[in-house]
């Protein structure tokens, strides 16, 4: 009796109290709805892992190469150029596609002998490996939508395929460092 009041303390973990424990049950479905709950709200609004399926980011991102979609980067600024984000065509679509954002709202945008103009300037393309073909232009950039391309322009299909894309379809942002640089 090491108590003054004579009563015995119950331990931390005791396994005489684990057969009769009767709320044991509920406390694990409680953590385990709050952890499966947590876990598809971190995935949906802040960030989320994805793998490189296609080669039209090439050479920046190799097929087979994991990322971080950082899903709430966009709440606070606007994609700017030589952003690579992860887009979805529709809202219901299951695919994503990574792409490089070349033209920004406003801009005028014009492609000729293989070469990117924003606003009758020459975008210096320093991860494009080759030029950029066909012909496409002027385009006046909409208000809310953004011209993406990818980086291996002879494979890629983007905005030059299926046109702008709205801020609403972008999901996020990523970095070109590898996820797993030891695999």
């Amino acid at each position: 009796m090491g108590n003054k009041q004579g009563w015995k303390r119950r331990a931390f973990f005791d396994w005489r109290f684990i057969k009769t424990e009767h709320r044991r049950s509920y406390r694990l479905a409680f953590i385990l709805f709050w952890s499966i709950l947590m876990y598809f709200l971190v995935q949906r609004y802040v960030v989320s892992a994805g793998v490189i399926t296609d080669i039209s980011m090439l050479p920046t991102l190799p097929e087979g190469n994991y990322y971080l979609v950082n899903k709430y980067i966009y709440v606070f600024a606007l994609p700017e150029r030589g952003d690579l984000v992860v887009l979805r065509r529709d809202r219901f679509a299951s695919e994503q596609y990574v792409k490089r954002v070349i033209g920004l709202p406003g801009e005028r945008l014009l492609i000729r002998s293989g070469v990117v103009y924003i606003n009758d300037r020459r975008l210096e393309e320093l991860y494009a490996p080759g030029p950029t073909f066909p012909d496409l232009g002027p385009l006046t950039i909409e208000k809310e939508t953004y011209f993406v391309m990818g980086d291996n322009r002879p494979v890629s299909e983007d905005s030059r395929q299926y046109g702008l894309v709205p801020f609403g379809q972008i999901e996020g942002k990523i970095k070109t460092d590898r996820l797993f640089p030891f695999r």
